[in-house]
């Protein structure tokens, strides 16, 4: 990893090994963005950073929020990026993975976001087992 001003880059490896690493931490887990965050009850998209009611910055939301904050993306940096698709997110923040790899993280993203587990979201995105 490396730092720049306002961007961080990361190898493809990296970010899907560490993408790997936190869904095998909870392949069960469905994730489900706080009720006070969601200003439509019928959007399920995540939130790559949850806050408190107050609007504290938290934690980490989603697993692209997790993967990111975990290789280094701090989460002041991850919440000016909500709304955007994981696409989008790392092909503005963190330039240089390919392609593919944004691809992946996106599909990652589309399945967790339509209520399917970490574990199911990760093997329909990258075609693998854990």
């Amino acid at each position: 990893m490396s730092t720049g001003t306002d961007t961080l880059t990361f190898s493809d490896e990296a970010v899907l090994s560490k993408l790997r690493e936190v869904v095998a931490e909870k392949p069960d887990y469905a994730y489900s963005s706080p009720e006070y965050m969601q200003e439509d009850a019928n959007d399920d998209s995540c939130f790559y950073v949850h806050k408190d009611e107050d609007g504290t910055i938290v934690s980490p939301g989603c697993a692209i929020g997790v993967v990111l904050h975990r290789l280094g993306m701090p989460l002041e940096e991850l919440v000016r990026h909500e709304g955007k698709t994981a696409y989008q997110l790392v092909n503005v923040a963190v330039p240089g993975i390919s392609t593919k790899t944004r691809d992946t993280l996106n599909r990652m993203q589309m399945h967790q976001d339509n209520g399917e587990t970490w574990g199911e979201s990760y093997v329909k995105a990258t075609g693998e087992t854990l």
